[in-house]
């Protein structure tokens, strides 16, 4: 058993490093937006990255996650080849469509959601990147199922460099600002498709199969608006608080989130890149039930752990990175966002019950309330309390839909997940931010101090409190033994 947690673990770290490369752009490069963004041109560009994210989602039809599942229930080679294809040729003749048709009304979503046609260029060039996106997705996704992580990070991080390269340009030298951040979108989306075409040839049986299709249609078409509303959920926010408080007030929210949202990009996706595939071959397997419990004990004590440290340093993080003091403010949300993480992660794991019965109608259902009930949240929250009124809606939708993923996924596939201890895990973690809050007058090098001690004191308590069994602590201990003798380069 723990030999196939540990597997999980080494798949999710390989795949985050990939992940890392691609996602931590928009982290690494805040001191340059920062630097030459006015927080009104950052919240437009997230405004704009929002809705990337959700054209992707939403008109990539979840094919990607589709071909994952049929795949792993299909032996024979071709069949399993001709899923590839048709995933790719499908996914491109949407993107193309997607391109023609909306393109033209580049002025029109530029007044509609900007007042004012001048944006109209950095729709144009939102909405290529967004073809290129859904059809870079495919070959990534492929590489997943071939189990090829090697290539996967150097992808990745070919594609990070570029980007970066190309944002420094267009935004420090050429004066492009947001317009030159959606072109390096698109040439970095390029470039994958670009690089992963050998990968996609080699594994593809150049076959239409209509009714594989529509089996996979079938499969994602109910996603298609559970990941929609997903979006509305963790991204509809910006477009209520831009309502209500204008531009500068999303640039500094958007801050603040991005910060906390460091363990979207290091965890939470990485795990889903890593585990998901894992968890479909595991599924039906003996102890599967047992596998994906421990799992998500393990995932949230690293969820807690990374949030109460984002927590901690949240304030240091923004007032670093950020010289304009009109984004210091963004520091407040970050506590709140980042535990809404943990809850989401949990949920993520509560949710795939779903997954394996092949019954995502359910998702949807659950996404789609949740979405209302935040977008209910917001407008009552956002008037009156502003942005921080955003992320205590987030938090609360997060808990309901957690709980609801909960009692519905069990009534499908009933897993015994060890809720006793993550909620002490959690617990343990918010009690410790807590704590900091109330001795943090002593000036800024004792107060790091206590910081880092308190995080120090999180995996103790944990150990004192028996959250891990024992042969879980012998493993442990072999295993950072092993990493020791393996650093030092002792045999």
């Amino acid at each position: 058993m723990f030999s196939e947690i540990k597997k999980t673990i080494k798949q999710t770290a390989i795949y985050s490093l990939g992940n890392i490369s691609t996602k931590l752009v928009g982290f690494i490069l805040l001191p340059l937006y920062t630097d030459y963004l006015l927080p009104e041109e950052y919240g437009i560009l997230a405004i704009l990255q929002a809705i990337l994210q959700i054209l992707i989602g939403i008109f990539g039809f979840n094919l990607p996650t589709a071909m994952m599942r049929w795949y792993a229930s299909e032996n024979d080679i071709k069949k399993r080849n001709s899923i590839i294809f048709n995933t790719f040729f499908s996914t491109t003749i949407i993107a193309i469509i997607l391109g023609f048709i909306l393109i033209p009304f580049s002025e029109n979503f530029s007044q509609q959601i900007f007042s004012t046609k001048q944006f109209s260029n950095y729709f144009m060039f939102l909405l290529l990147a967004a073809s290129a996106g859904i059809v870079s997705n495919v070959p990534l996704n492929v590489i997943r199922l071939k189990e090829l992580p090697t290539f996967y990070v150097i992808l990745s991080t070919l594609k990070f460099i570029v980007i970066v390269l190309l944002n420094i340009y267009f935004v420090a030298y050429a004066k492009l600002g947001v317009e030159g951040i959606m072109i390096s979108e698109l040439i970095g989306s390029l470039l994958v498709i670009l690089l992963s075409l050998p990968v996609i040839i080699k594994n593809s049986n150049f076959i239409l199969n209509f009714k594989i299709l529509k089996e996979m249609f079938l499969y994602g078409f109910p996603l298609v608006f559970s990941t929609t509303f997903s979006f509305l959920l963790t991204l509809g926010d910006r477009f209520i608080i831009e309502y209500f408080h204008g531009s500068a007030s999303v640039g500094i929210y958007s801050l603040g989130h991005k910060v906390a949202s460091v363990m979207n990009m290091l965890i939470l996706q990485s795990f889903q890149l890593g585990f998901l595939p894992l968890a479909y071959k595991k599924f039906g397997t003996p102890n599967d039930k047992r596998y994906f419990s421990k799992v998500l004990t393990y995932y949230a004590t690293i969820l807690a752990f990374a949030a109460l440290g984002i927590s901690m340093f949240g304030k240091e993080i923004i007032e670093t990175f950020a010289q304009n003091k009109e984004y210091w403010l963004s520091s407040t949300v970050i506590p709140i966002i980042a535990f809404a993480f943990v809850i989401k992660g949990i949920q993520y794991n509560f949710s795939l019950s779903f997954h394996y019965a092949k019954k995502t109608v359910h998702v949807t259902a659950i996404v789609v309330f949740t979405a209302f009930i935040n977008v209910l949240l917001n407008f009552i929250l956002i008037p009156s309390f502003g942005f921080i009124g955003a992320a205590y809606s987030l938090l609360l939708s997060t808990i309901l839909m957690m709980i609801l993923s909960y009692y519905f996924g069990q009534k499908i596939y009933k897993i015994p997940f060890e809720l006793v201890k993550i909620s002490k895990i959690v617990a343990i973690a918010l009690l410790l931010y807590f704590v900091s809050l109330f001795v943090s007058n002593y000036g800024q090098f004792l107060n790091i101090l206590i910081q880092f001690l308190l995080i120090i004191l999180f995996p103790i308590l944990l150990f004192k409190i028996s959250i891990f069994e024992e042969i879980e602590i012998l493993s442990l201990k072999r295993g950072v033994k092993d990493f020791i003798t393996l650093i030092s380069g002792k045999r």
